[in-house]
């Protein structure tokens, strides 16, 4: 493979970027939700779990969400101390592992100049590299399933082995398994591949092909088929969002393509004068780092570029695998256009890198549809020197988006739930050796027990629909005085604040008051966390 050392520094140019300050922004609870797979509980409910030998065993974490990504880290989680990193970098070499096999298949079917081009493109985008490096969607295991079953059953179509054809189908089943949005994907390279390529489709039925590419998928999905017989059927009954929300969908898109879908997502808006940069590879980053509102990549104006060239699809080298790669992408995407939830930025990431191979083929194309215009060798030489500058200069335009969500995350921090203070408060909560740790609020159970490999003592609040559903729950806690209480310090807003008013109200009825035994803080300062014990209410003169 003449491009291999090319192709290879890509991927690793992919790792590198995303393995940088691993730490930050700190966990996230839909992250490392991975964690009630891999340490099931029985007081702590999911979709379905199964019991072998008297012990939990996790299938479906929710009713689309299959625990494949919780067996995968089960071994390394005892191998391993649990940490950011060992979260983290398992999904980021997924990311990397998918984009050799988006390039293997992105070869086969356009060439290695536009493959290559592609990768480059998709290595640098900002949008595949931190929902790989964060995974809370998660998209990760999807996208690699996508990118492998793709090139085997492309290359069954090739070489005609029918292995070939077995594993691509068990990679599209496991990715039905890892999470169910995977069938929009399904639909849409099954649609696009019927109306592009109806006459291979047609042979292929009329084959063996079918019964080995159905037992490879059958395989791969039998956790979710077997779910999906035993359940309650939850994961197809979806609510219609309203046509109103259409045109902020198609905002998502827009935001999607142009890199910025994700600022101020796990990272702070400016809210602090900027951390000072303490080494010079954040020195950097903060020099290339582009000022809003001058933040985007250009791929968007790129996928116009490519658009236009569609009215020559019958003149084009690769008319056919364009068209492909654009009903592929309308298909997936019309399907969340109407599902209230669908459509968010996790979920248009598992469409990511295709815009940018249908970019590279269009460029590409367009390159090889001059040489009847240059006759001479130098020429050509020039035009492909050209195409390399603008696939270069998209790269460049990528890197300097993805330059600036590692300022925000250094300059001011992680947002919301992805605060570094979680590792502060697990450090506290580890040190207090209390009987009990009530959560008050969502974003901290899954981190927490992540951190302490499920040891400490810890209790989610309920989500209730009012401040009444979780009185006398709270009540029969507050008797304790070896029970902490753990909530958002004043200026973050709680996720659920109907379960504070319910604590503030048992409180009263029972006469005790809370006392802060710490504040916990991120490494910026900010109090994020505040733990709490409770005594009984003190008289005015003990207050004096």
């Amino acid at each position: 493979m003449p491009g291999r050392p090319i192709v290879l520094a890509l991927i690793a140019l992919f790792v590198v970027l995303g393995s940088l300050w691993i730490s930050r922004p700190g966990l996230y609870y839909d992250e490392v939700l991975f964690i009630q797979a891999s340490h099931p509980r029985d007081d702590i409910p999911i979709a379905y779990t199964m019991h072998f030998r008297g012990r939990p065993v996790a299938l479906m974490l929710i009713s689309y969400l299959g625990a494949l990504k919780g067996w995968l880290y089960a071994p390394l989680l005892r191998l391993f101390p649990p940490s950011a990193a060992l979260v983290r970098l398992p999904m980021l070499l997924a990311g990397a592992a998918a984009l050799g096999f988006f390039y293997l298949f992105a070869r086969r079917a356009f060439g290695s100049t536009a493959a290559l081009g592609a990768l480059a493109l998709a290595a640098t985008d900002p949008t595949y590299l931190f929902t790989a490096r964060l995974d809370w969607g998660p998209v990760a295991i999807q996208r690699l399933c996508l990118a492998a079953g793709c090139f085997a059953v492309l290359r069954w179509w090739q070489k005609r082995r029918s292995r070939d054809l077995f594993w691509g189908y068990l990679a599209f089943g496991l990715g039905v398994f890892d999470k169910a949005t995977f069938l929009w994907l399904l639909v849409a390279l099954g649609l696009a591949t019927a109306l592009v390529f109806s006459r291979q489709v047609w042979r292929s039925l009329r084959s063996q092909a079918l019964p080995i590419a159905l037992a490879g998928f059958l395989l791969g999905s039998l956790p979710f088929l077997y779910y999906c017989w035993k359940g309650p059927g939850e994961t197809f009954r979806q609510q219609r969002d309203t046509p109103d929300k259409y045109a902020e969908k198609l905002r998502g898109v827009q935001y999607t393509l142009e890199g910025v879908g994700l600022i101020g997502w796990f990272s702070r808006d400016p809210d602090l004068r900027p951390a000072s940069p303490d080494s010079a590879l954040a020195r950097l980053v903060y020099a290339i780092s582009p000022p809003q509102p001058f933040v985007e990549t250009l791929l968007l104006p790129a996928c116009v570029a490519a658009l236009l060239l569609l009215p020559g699809l019958p003149f084009h080298p690769w008319g056919r695998g364009m068209l492909f790669l654009l009903l592929f992408l309308v298909f997936a995407f019309v399907q969340m256009l109407p599902l209230q939830g669908a459509g968010a930025a996790h979920h248009l990431a598992l469409l990511l890198p295709f815009p940018q191979l249908f970019v590279a083929a269009g460029l590409t194309g367009a390159r090889a549809r001059l040489d009847p215009w240059l006759p001479r060798p130098s020429l050509r030489r020039a035009a492909s020197l050209v195409l390399a500058l603008v696939i270069t200069l998209l790269a460049a335009a990528n890197l300097r988006v993805v330059a600036h969500h590692y300022y925000r995350i250094l300059a001011f921090g992680g947002a919301g739930g992805w605060t570094e203070a979680i590792y502060a408060l697990h450090q506290s909560l580890e040190q207090s050796r209390a009987e009990k740790i009530f959560l008050l609020d969502w974003g901290m159970m899954n981190q927490l027990r992540l951190l302490s490999r499920d040891r400490l003592p810890l209790v989610e609040a309920a989500q209730p629909q009012g401040p009444e559903d979780n009185a006398p729950y709270l009540q029969s806690w507050l008797g304790n005085p070896n029970v902490l209480f753990v909530k958002p310090a004043p200026g973050e807003p709680p996720v659920f604040p109907q379960v504070l008013v319910a604590f503030g109200k048992a409180l009263r009825q029972q006469g005790k008051e809370p006392r802060i035994v710490e504040t916990v803080r991120d490494y910026r300062g900010r109090a994020v966390y505040e733990v709490l014990t409770v005594k009984p209410q003190m008289n005015k003169d003990e207050r004096r």
